[in-house]
């Protein structure tokens, strides 16, 4: 079957058209990587990009982005309903999508039709309802936003959008989804099955209804160039032996009578779908995934941005598909947030608004409450910290892929640049840490028949590498929850016996230490003298512990009558963010917390109602947190659903979410700003600039 839709997740995060992955195999890295840097800096001031993602509590909401995957932000926040699908109007100023029930499956064949149809600002604001349920389908705007055309088994419709009144209507002509507009107004474009195959693309002239095919041979999800003169769209072709025979969906482009055809981009192991052309006809957006179908139950692809001028290129190993284009380059490809049928305007959005507040208004279609009281941030502020963080060095972290293990990851800590650094469909990898200097990173190897959990990953196999992930070098278990020492020539390991001392060169035990009850998550602090960890030993619970390295004393620093994990030291060695977790048969969620090292100064840092705070990490210079936030308690991290922030220190103490909670009104307590990164798990932080990431290790 062939279906449009790339499931998608905010962020998060994020496996399929990844950079590194095996887009861009020709010069050298450094070259590969100015070349995406040059093609970003092109584009990140040409207006906003808008597509639907699975937003933090599993429905899927709407959200913006600048064309180089900076400043995302929400439209919409409705966790009772999914939005999708939205499309900009031609000059930009208003926005038109769908609305259905959360419970709802969102249908990659069929989401043109399925919910409400919607109608509100560019921003997201002032959202009115034009029908119930099933109205309006396959909605596309007119050239001038009057009138949008719309498609069902009756036939094609044309709805005065003020009057909300039928003024024409055609005979379908075997037309049945994806019909959009043409920017001159002359033509429609659409799905069709009328041209000798089930799944043809076709165009049908507005004024006499005559329709004709473009493609006819397994193609789907059509789109204008801004000339009206070609459409992209995705094609099949036949007689590939790849994936079982049956091929993978590539993006093309043609003109309207089907000739000038050609591969724009293509790629072995994934379908790629949802291809819009920017306003100026210079580049194109596009998602990707390995499920025909789209799979919506799995997390998600990030999108991608091209040049035309560029064009063909072909995207990772690909041998079949390079034997039939020897002159395709190789990139470069613009990795964006992970998201679903993107669309393109130029126009800027001067009215864009928290979250908070979209989801206040969406959720008020049809009645007059207020806004919340205490309203997050403005998307200013959380734009000016995106700005802030941009060239602070980078953040490696797991996420889950499309075939269920976890893979490292790199972005820059604005959420930019995210790109793979492994591809072990046989393995998970996680728990990465990088080196003092930033040079190398550590972390572990897991069977991908194995869950991935907060209080195992420590004790698997443990691998060393450069800092973009090159020259990975196994060291085998038996050094679990290795922390790199204050040089970054020793390691501190965790087992029964006690706290070794690696030598990293020789692999030797140079000293042990008693564990006195730690028994996870331990880390060394920056001056090499104090570690932290998880221990069993100071209450009837798990605690923060720190170790003095000299004297082998242990003192307790978090509270002893709750739950508390997952220490992380700041810079300057003397204080210790931490999880501080619940009180069994008491409920509630963990916190992100900080405290001396001597158990003094406790205060909270980050909380948000119907999440759990993991993963603290401060940045090299101390200035900011980046942290993990989850659905569910962590052991399992698979069933976790969790995303990644940033906040600044100095803003602290932050309540986060949607809803303030009982904290929100705490003396002090601001609503942010806070810089969502989209799905990813156990972050770390350097400061060290990394020339370019290595292709994947696979």
């Amino acid at each position: 079957m062939m279906g449009p839709i790339a499931s998608f997740a905010l962020t998060t995060m994020a496996a399929c058209l990844v950079h590194g992955a095996g887009i861009e195999q020709q010069g050298s890295r450094a070259a590969r990587d100015q070349s995406v840097a040059r093609l970003a800096d092109e584009v990140r001031a040409l207006g906003w990009i808008a597509f639907s993602a699975r937003s933090e509590t599993g429905d899927w909401d709407l959200f913006v982005c600048r064309p180089d995957g900076s400043g995302s932000r929400a439209l919409t926040r409705t966790p009772e309903s999914s939005e999708a699908a939205p499309q900009f109007s031609r000059d930009g100023r208003r926005v038109l999508y769908r609305r259905l029930a959360a419970r709802e499956t969102i249908d990659g064949n069929r989401y043109g039709a399925q919910g409400e149809l919607i109608v509100a600002e560019s921003d997201g604001a002032n959202p009115v309802v034009l029908g119930k349920s099933g109205e309006y389908a396959w909605a596309s705007w007119s050239p001038d936003g009057a009138t949008i055309a719309c498609l069902s088994i009756k036939g094609i419709s044309f709805v005065d959008v003020t009057g909300r009144r039928v003024v024409r209507t055609l005979p379908r002509k075997g037309f049945f989804q994806q019909m959009t507009w043409s920017p001159d107004g002359r033509w429609l474009a659409g799905v069709a099955n009328a041209f000798g195959t089930g799944w043809s693309v076709a165009r049908l002239e507005v004024a006499t209804g005559e329709a004709s095919a473009v493609s006819r041979v397994d193609c789907c999800t059509p789109d204008w160039f801004p000339d009206s003169q070609s459409l992209i769209f995705s094609n099949r072709p036949g007689g590939q032996r790849e994936n079982q025979g049956n091929g993978w969906t590539q993006l093309w482009r043609a003109g309207l009578a089907g000739n000038s055809r050609g591969l724009v981009y293509g790629e072995d192991g994934r379908h790629v779908y949802g291809g819009h052309v920017s306003p100026d006809g210079k580049y194109v957006i596009f998602t990707g995934n390995m499920h025909e179908d789209g799979d919506p139950g799995h997390s998600g692809a990030p999108m991608g941005l091209l040049r035309l001028a560029d064009a063909p290129i072909i995207g990772g190993e690909s041998k079949e598909l390079r034997k039939l284009y020897p002159d395709a380059r190789s990139g470069p490809v613009l990795t964006l947030p992970v998201g679903w049928e993107p669309c393109w305007t130029l126009a800027e959005i001067a009215g864009l608004r928290p979250a908070s507040a979209a989801r206040a208004a969406t959720a008020n279609l049809n009645a007059g409450a207020a806004l919340e009281p205490r309203p997050l941030p403005s998307p200013a502020d959380s734009a000016a910290l995106a700005r802030e963080l941009r060239d602070e060095g980078w953040i490696a972290f797991s996420a889950s892929m499309e075939q269920g293990n976890w893979d490292l990851f790199l972005m820059r800590p604005d959420g930019s640049q995210r790109r793979a650094i492994t591809r072990t469909p046989e393995y998970h990898e996680a728990g990465v840490r990088f080196s003092p200097t930033g040079k190398r990173m550590l972390y572990y190897r897991i069977p991908a028949s194995d869950s991935v959990d907060n209080n195992t990953y420590g004790t698997y196999e443990l691998v060393l590498a450069d800092a973009d992930g090159a020259h990975a070098e196994t060291f085998g278990r038996g050094f679990s929850w290795a922390s790199w020492g204050p040089d970054g020539t020793q390691l501190a390991c965790l087992d029964q016996r006690g706290i070794r001392i690696v030598d990293v060169a020789s692999r030797g035990v140079v000293r042990q230490l008693a564990r006195k009850g730690i028994v996870e998550q331990l880390v060394w602090s920056p001056d090499g003298k104090s570690f932290a960890g998880t221990a069993n030993g100071l209450g009837p619970f798990w605690n923060i512990g720190r170790m003095d390295t000299q004297s082998g004393l242990l003192n307790p620093v978090s509270e002893t009558e709750r739950y508390n994990c997952a220490a992380d030291w700041l810079p300057d060695s003397r204080h210790i963010l931490y999880s501080r977790g619940i009180i069994p048969d008491a409920g509630g969620y963990a916190e992100l917390w900080l405290a001396g090292d001597d158990g003094k100064e406790r205060r909270v840092l980050y909380a948000e109602p119907k999440r759990h705070v993991y993963g603290g990490c401060a940045s090299p210079d101390g200035k900011y947190l980046l942290f993990t936030r989850s659905e569910v308690d962590l052991g399992r991290v698979d069933n976790s659903r969790t995303s990644m922030a940033i906040i600044r220190i100095a803003d602290t103490p932050i309540v986060g979410g949607p809803e303030g909670g009982p904290r929100a009104s705490d003396p002090g307590v601001r609503r942010g700003p806070i810089l969502d990164l989209s799905w990813g798990w156990e972050p770390h932080w350097t400061s060290t600039q990394i020339p370019s990431p290595a292709s994947p290790a696979h």
